[in-house]
């Protein structure tokens, strides 16, 4: 009996697998701060947004409500008052191509639609994406991607595509793990 015991706990050692860390993506926010993800982020479980391309953007907009009251809103009042997961909400898109001419005016035009407390939770990024989107297994930019980050930057879980409730309860689910 001890003996299987052993084996069983060398089995689920064997079987460990460390977690991914999230690669290093340089962004600008709308504070104009250079911000290193995840490094900058380290010490808060944060929510990564990330947005491929305008139509992930349009899409994004189905997300953003719903995000915002659960991780950012100060709760519902009584035992759910505040934010309950002490988590960091950030918007990320990524700005390639014909988008960088009109990047200035994009910036100027989110500084006055994004209330100033939260703009250093908005980012654009105009890397290149390659290694980021390999590293996620990332196919399609066509749709937002959104990155559960441990504190220390380990990817805690990750999801894609439109808005659901099944979606935003797996991501909340996962700041609580």
């Amino acid at each position: 009996m001890k003996n299987s015991y052993l084996l069983l706990l060398l089995l689920l050692l064997l079987s460990f697998k460390a977690g991914v860390i999230f690669p290093t993506l340089t962004c600008t926010n709308l504070k104009d701060e250079l911000v290193k993800v995840p490094a900058d982020l380290s010490g808060k479980r944060t929510v990564i947004a990330l947005m491929l391309s305008t139509k992930a953007d349009k899409h994004m907009q189905k997300w953003a409500q719903p995000l915002y009251n659960s991780l950012v809103a100060n709760g519902m009042g009584g035992m759910m008052g505040g934010n309950m997961y002490n988590a960091r909400l950030c918007f990320v898109g990524a700005v390639k191509g014909l988008a960088k001419i009109a990047l200035p005016e994009m910036i100027k035009k989110a500084k006055t639609e994004v209330d100033k407390k939260y703009h250093g939770n908005f980012m654009y990024t105009d890397n290149d994406l390659d290694e980021l989107t390999k590293s996620l297994n990332i196919t399609d930019k066509s749709i937002p991607h959104f990155i559960v980050l441990e504190t220390d930057g380990n990817i805690l879980y990750q999801t894609q595509g439109e808005f659901t409730d099944d979606k935003l309860n797996d991501i909340t689910g996962a700041l609580l793990n």
